[in-house]
């Protein structure tokens, strides 16, 4: 495949068998996202009941202190955190711990912000060597997912998106996608897009860890909830569609 910036051209149409392997390889995602959200959430509300009843009361005070730690800190902290998580994801850690710890000690809001970028950026970094040919190692393991390098020949912001929700380490997308003619922007839009749904739920779940009310923690684990269910409907409606429209054309 081209590893030029040349201008994007619109997606082929998927052949029945490729189109049929994303479709299983997207439901499995999903239902494996949805597992991990739901571990994570029942994980913090049964830590959290603990830590309101019991001496583990003392975890939510010292949470408290380290945020205001980080708070007089200013910036620095924010930069500090930013740098890390990029190099991190750049060199293939899962983002997901980072966006919990994000939340954790910054809030939702902010720690939501910070990780999006953060890994966005780092993704972005792994996007851009791999097109100086840093991407030999995951090139080999790109290959128990053949389907994805038909899936990803013309990759639009949409595809790029959707390769998001899989359960494919985030280090191969990124040397694929490298080695595709896909404009920066469309990748870093599309990368942001992707990330989104789960760097939302688990800053979310890590908010929620310390948070000296238990009636917010579990509004929050409850939030959670719902946007990575809200996420899996609008693509399986997605996928739907997808279906019908390939049936017509077939």
């Amino acid at each position: 495949m081209a590893t030029t910036d040349e201008p994007a051209q619109e997606p082929e149409e998927l052949d029945a068998s490729t189109a049929s392997e994303v479709e299983q390889e997207t439901s499995r995602a999903l239902g494996k996202e949805t597992r991990q959200v739901l571990f994570a959430v029942l994980l913090v509300a049964a830590f959290m009941a603990l830590a309101h009843f019991t001496p583990l009361k003392a975890w939510i005070t010292n949470v408290q202190t380290w945020k205001a730690l980080v708070h007089e800190f200013g910036w620095g902290a924010h930069a500090i955190f930013m740098a890390a998580c990029a190099v991190s994801v750049m060199l293939g850690v899962p983002r997901l711990p980072l966006c919990a710890a994000a939340g954790l000690v910054f809030g939702f809001g902010e720690g939501l912000v910070l990780s999006l970028v953060a890994s966005t950026l780092g993704s972005y970094g792994a996007f851009v060597l791999s097109r100086h040919g840093f991407r030999r190692a995951a090139e080999s393991r790109a290959e128990k997912w053949p389907w994805l390098k038909k899936l990803l020949k013309k990759p639009s912001v949409m595809r790029v998106f959707w390769v998001r929700q899989l359960m494919v380490p985030g280090l191969v997308l990124n040397v694929l996608l490298g080695m595709t003619p896909v404009k920066h922007t469309r990748f870093l839009l599309g990368t942001m897009l992707g990330y989104l749904p789960l760097n939302l739920a688990f800053s979310l779940v890590g908010s929620g860890l310390g948070k000296g009310s238990l009636a917010t923690t579990l509004t929050q684990l409850l939030a959670a909830m719902a946007v990575i269910n809200i996420a899996a409907w609008l693509v399986y409606r997605v996928m739907k569609k997808q279906k019908q429209k390939q049936k017509q054309n077939g």
